[in-house]
């Protein structure tokens, strides 16, 4: 077990039986919101059954590998669940499931930040996404679009082991295979502040984008984007996935930003890729590579300048990329212990399928093979 600030208890489990039982065997400690994050090998749908009479609501998504400081010698997990549960004023947020139906990603979006909006005047979002096909650059937007520009949004698309074939958002009102888990915090009344790294460098040539709608890539170069990866990376159709996750497409954008882009979902048929966020029409790209140790220096380097201006927290989250596991191996692990070192705090995350968060410069954005940290403060004389 291990000791945490008082309004906060955080433990790792391998069973939905055993979650249960644990966030309900305290005396005098009485949590009003549960973080879960969960393999989806422990099920998703038993996982939300489970927590559905808890007493207090529950955010939760599953994932790709959890993280968790403090309790065990290696902040990385597999095939189990991670849980922060926390006592704080009910009054200063709200959580809600929210289902998507035939809605595009911008409308779901702006949906979920209406909500966020009707709650308080001024909300920070912390969202997870279900859905393979979903756009999480169109999410991010339409959430601004919903609230207002400058919003606070941080989260990540749910994992399920690297198996790309169903991901899942849960709350204590239920579960979904293609919604969003969000909670919207009163940043009147708390600090919601957060950073954005990555480390890939491009390579090789630029190529343009010749036709795409959204998320979905139909031609580069006027080929087929299947066809470009497999000459490229020099695999068969069933690694295609596997490798595509470590070589995503570097974006540049009009203004001359960059953002990096993987793809979740292939369609051998026609060709199509569908990557986790846009990829206009017209964009120049290239493929983009990691050096290993090198990602997981830079990360550092960048979280241990932000701390300076951003040196308290009382809760740690973060949302870091599959790839960067798959890729760093046990060297990930340097990049958490690092922001567990420098905040020491409660410190809580997933690894994902794409990573929502704010830049150096405060932008927020929809990146792939990133790692985006949240830190929140209570501010006790508002709380």
């Amino acid at each position: 077990m291990n000791a945490m600030p008082s309004h906060s208890f955080c433990f790792s489990a391998d069973s939905t039986r055993e979650i249960s039982e644990r966030i309900r065997n305290f005396s005098d400690f009485h949590p009003t919101l549960g973080i879960i994050f969960s393999s989806v090998a422990l099920g998703i749908p038993g996982l939300a059954s489970q927590i559905a009479s808890a007493g207090f609501p529950v955010f939760g998504c599953s994932t790709c590998g959890e993280i968790l400081k403090g309790e065990g010698e290696s902040p990385v997990l597999e095939e189990s669940a991670v849980c922060c549960l926390l006592d704080m004023d009910p009054s200063v947020f709200s959580v809600a499931l929210f289902e998507k139906r035939d809605e595009s990603s911008f409308d779901f979006g702006k949906r979920i930040g209406a909500w966020g909006k009707e709650m308080f005047a001024s909300p920070a979002f912390i969202v997870t996404m279900a859905g393979l096909k979903n756009d999480g650059e169109a999410l991010v937007r339409g959430i601004e679009s919903g609230s207002h520009p400058g919003t606070r949004i941080f989260g990540g698309l749910a994992g399920d082991d690297r198996k790309f074939s169903g991901t899942y958002v849960f709350s204590h009102t239920g579960w979904s295979a293609d919604g969003a888990a969000v909670i919207v915090l009163d940043r009147s009344r708390m600090e919601v502040n957060g950073i954005a790294t990555s480390g890939w460098a491009g390579v090789g040539g630029e190529m343009v984008i010749t036709s795409s709608e959204g998320n979905v890539v139909r031609t580069i170069n006027n080929r087929p984007p299947v066809e470009i990866y497999k000459e490229y990376l020099h695999v068969s159709d069933g690694d295609l996935q596997d490798m595509g996750i470590s070589f995503p497409l570097l974006v540049r954008r009009p203004d001359g930003s960059e953002v990096l882009r993987a793809f979740l979902a292939v369609d051998f048929e026609t060709g199509s890729l569908v990557f986790a966020g846009a990829v206009p029409q017209g964009a120049r790209v290239r493929f983009s590579s990691s050096f290993g140790h090198e990602i997981i220096e830079k990360s550092v380097q960048d979280l241990t300048c932000w701390h300076r201006q951003h040196p308290r927290a009382d809760l740690v989250l973060i949302f870091s990329c599959m790839a960067r596991h798959h890729v760093s191996g046990p060297m990930v692990a340097e990049e958490i212990a690092a922001a567990s070192d420098l905040w020491k705090a409660p410190l809580i995350g997933f690894f994902t399928y794409g990573e929502i968060g704010h830049n150096l410069y405060g932008t927020c954005d929809f990146y792939n093979e990133t790692l985006s940290l949240v830190a929140i403060e209570f501010l006790p004389d508002r709380i």
